[in-house]
């Protein structure tokens, strides 16, 4: 498999890859000269070609050697790229001594590293008994790619679940580590739970995290290297070539010697790496099976890439060792953003805004819901250190929306915000990120101190669509600009603002009749004393939020509060499973752990409040939110 964005080097360019090496270049000649690059009869034209075009200098242009030979190619890859096989651990001699020379000094102690490569076996399956590589980490993790996965699991929400075949059955899923060829042993491991499939688009790696059910008598791990391959490095693909109809039938009986789908050692070089994609090229021999393959350095037998994809002949794919490295040491399996993968961007430039920009600004306007009903701010409690600034209850005025700041953590305590769904006016996103000028630059968190070189995102607290509206285009494009202002920003690991999260004020719009359609969004950040600090800020990990809306039929209040959790994805040693997740809170409960305190009409109105669901939360027992049918907007 291989993704959209890449497009595919001729196949020379492999070749010519091969051949820069001026010991390769002559021991082929050599065998071409005595006849000894193929035995079958169809392709002894193929020596004298070689023979024949290696007896001249190589051509600065690579596509003047074998412009349309690939046949050519095979047979030489046969020779100075073999796939050979691996018994107990240890790959076999290669036959052409300038190979052997180069992977020999390596067969012993890449021995253990072979064995935590396996193959991933499946059954109740309706067509397949295996589907491709994996191979094993530290935790008990495998690591295989999304198209592998992607044959026995799916996303089950934010979560994923082995897939049912056409009889209704649970597939289920396995790794051997054995399955070498003429070894009896196998050393079988079920696969207990699918961590982690990466979304299938061009900027998520080809990548999926699952995890064995027992540790007992597994290999030893491997290791991922520390820095990204180079050009030219010497590497080995370990994996389970598997016969494959898409390419010529006798070409690939003659180089796999008919032996296919048991444990492979295929030396090759890194072609390509590229510090602004997530996946770099080489050239060893790979068929379909090798999805998932481990990528090993010779020199210390850590991985340098995933295999995932590439086409017989031609160039091969694998995800990059520093992007297998974030995605792993953060535990975080949700998607990943470009610049996490250390993709770039183009250059950032903070929005500049003046007094004289930021003047006339309303903010949140607490009759906003009418039917006289007063939603006011909450009060900040005695634990918060609530930055003086020369507004009302302290809250900085925006369009359509206020925000008390924090003095100490530099980051909004709460954010207050009018919602008019009737003069909504959806706008092209336009990234206006700047420092508010009306405070000290030094309490605000921006992109250059910490959000550039720090792999978070500027989570939006006020959501960028919320102000967005107004009786012209005008105040709903000021509305929208105000939201990029950092005092409106949170640091939150990328992937974060799920749908689940950032779509709950229109849930609740469109499902309950409010008056005017109307709502007033409180959002903020939990902070805790012993929140982690990354480049001198204090990480919140936990975020609320709580809507209050005005019943049409009744004009009563209705208040529902949710919490969002991000501890199970921060950029920790230590090793936190599972994605975040959304719940529907009582009021109460955000009040205590936030040291906030919403007024009697907005406490009374929660739709948990004196039910059980509220008493259930002081032992910490919360409604998951999984999707909208989880949702709570009336008294249970």
């Amino acid at each position: 498999m291989k993704p959209s964005i890449i497009e595919l080097p001729g196949t020379s360019n492999r070749l010519a890859c091969v051949l820069k090496s001026s010991e390769m270049k002559d021991a082929v000649a050599v065998m071409a000269s005595r006849n000894e690059l193929t035995n079958l009869r169809s392709f002894e034209f193929v020596n004298t070609i070689v023979a024949e075009r290696l007896s001249k200098p190589l051509p600065k242009k690579s596509e003047a050697i074998f412009s349309d030979r690939p046949i050519t190619e095979a047979i030489i890859l046969e020779k100075i790229r073999p796939v050979l096989l691996v018994q107990n651990g240890k790959y076999a001699v290669a036959r052409v001594p300038e190979v052997e020379a180069a992977i020999a000094p390596h067969r012993h102690k890449l021995a253990h590293k072979i064995n935590a490569v396996g193959r991933i076996e499946l059954s109740q399956h309706d067509s397949m008994s295996w589907c491709g590589t994996g191979w094993l980490l530290a935790d008990n993790l495998i690591v295989t790619n999304r198209h592998v996965a992607e044959l026995f699991a799916q996303a089950s929400g934010r979560k994923f679940r082995f897939r049912l075949n056409q009889r209704g059955r649970m597939v289920s899923a396995r790794i051997d580590f054995r399955e070498e060829h003429n070894i009896a042993e196998n050393n079988e491991f079920g696969i207990g739970e699918v961590l982690w499939i990466a979304e299938n688009s061009d900027a998520a790696p080809d990548m999926a995290v699952l995890k064995v059910r027992s540790s007992e008598g597994l290999p030893e791990p491997l290791e991922i290297a520390g820095k990204d391959a180079i050009s030219d490095q010497w590497i080995g693909v370990v994996g389970y070539p598997a016969y494959d109809d898409r390419n010529d039938s006798s070409l690939m009986k003659q180089i796999f010697e008919n032996i296919f789908e048991v444990k492979r050692f295929a030396p090759g070089r890194i072609v390509t790496t590229d510090k602004n994609q997530w996946y770099l090229t080489h050239e060893a021999t790979t068929l379909g099976g090798n999805s998932g393959s481990a990528v090993l350095d010779l020199e210390n037998g850590k991985v340098v890439g995933l295999h995932f994809g590439g086409s017989f002949k031609e160039t091969n794919y694998a995800v990059k060792a520093s992007v297998l490295k974030k995605i792993i040491a953060r535990r975080s399996w949700i998607p990943v953003s470009r610049r996490e993968l250390e993709i770039q961007d183009e250059a950032f430039h903070d929005r500049r805004r003046t007094l004289q920009d930021m003047r006339d600004r309303a903010g949140f306007d607490a009759m906003f819901l009418g039917s006289g009903k007063s939603v006011i701010l909450p009060k900040t409690g005695s634990s918060h250190d609530v930055l003086d600034v020369a507004f009302e209850n302290n809250a900085l005025p925006y369009t359509h929306f206020s925000i008390v700041m924090s003095k100490s953590r530099r980051l909004a305590i709460v954010t207050a915000e009018n919602i008019d769904g009737n003069l909504k006016i959806k706008l092209k996103r336009n990234d206006t990120w700047g420092y508010d000028p009306r405070i000290d630059k030094n309490l605000q968190v921006g992109h250059q101190d910490f959000y550039g070189p720090q792999p978070f995102d500027k989570g939006h607290l006020v959501r960028r669509e919320n102000p967005g509206w107004g009786t012209t285009v005008e105040e709903a494009r000021l509305g929208e600009d105000d939201t990029f202002i950092y005092t409106n920003a949170a640091p939150q690991m990328p992937g974060l603002n799920q749908k689940t999260w950032l779509s709950l004020e229109d849930y609740v719009l469109d499902n309950v009749r409010t008056h005017g359609f109307k709502a007033c969004v409180f959002t903020g950040p939990i902070f805790k004393k012993d929140d982690p600090i990354h480049a001198e800020v204090q990480i919140p990990l936990e975020f609320w939020k709580v809507i209050v809306t005005l019943d049409a039929e009744t004009e009563k209040l209705l208040t529902s509060a949710y919490l969002l959790s991000q501890e199970s994805i921060m950029p920790t040693e230590g090793f936190r499973f599972g994605p975040f997740k959304t719940y529907q809170i009582p009021v109460s409960h955000i009040e205590k752990e936030a040291d906030i305190k919403f007024s009697k009409t907005v406490r009374e109105a929660d739709v948990f409040h004196g039910t059980p669901a509220e008493t259930l939360a002081v032992s910490m027992r919360f409604l998951e939110i999984t999707g909208p049918a989880d949702v709570v907007l009336k008294k249970i």
